[in-house]
């Protein structure tokens, strides 16, 4: 779960195709764009553009609290390994180029959640060596 604080006059700022190559979609649609930048947000967090593939499940709602805003972001997977790198690709780890997003909009907390697994209604810790079958 991460929150992030955009930069709303810094986004305005931008053109329109800007705007759109810092997402990698067109916002009059939302249709991606294959000429996108690769620093574009759509190309550094391609799911499928990872070996081994990063499937996550994300969702973010939009906030706002008196001048502030942004989006909580959260994201739903087996293991924080696809999350990881995602954001290691982000950040230019891997090749330099940095997220364009970080241009205008920036993580201020984040945090990582577990849910143990469930069996019959009880928590079944047997695949950490700690549970009885």
């Amino acid at each position: 779960m991460q929150q992030w604080v955009h930069d709303l006059d810094a986004f305005e700022a931008l053109g329109d195709q800007e705007r759109d190559f810092h997402i990698g979609r067109r916002m009059s649609d939302n249709e991606e764009l294959e000429d996108a930048p690769e620093a574009s947000h759509v190309k550094r967090t391609a799911q499928e553009s990872f070996d081994p593939e990063a499937f996550v499940l994300r969702r973010s709602m939009p906030w706002l609290h008196g001048m502030q805003a942004g989006l909580m972001f959260v994201a739903f997977g087996k293991s924080h390994q696809a999350f990881e790198q995602q954001m290691r690709r982000m950040a230019g780890q891997d090749d330099g180029i940095t997220d364009a997003m970080f241009q205008i909009s920036k993580p201020v907390t984040g945090a990582y959640f577990w849910c143990p697994p469930m069996r019959d209604g009880r928590l079944d810790l047997r695949r950490l060596g700690l549970g009885v079958a």
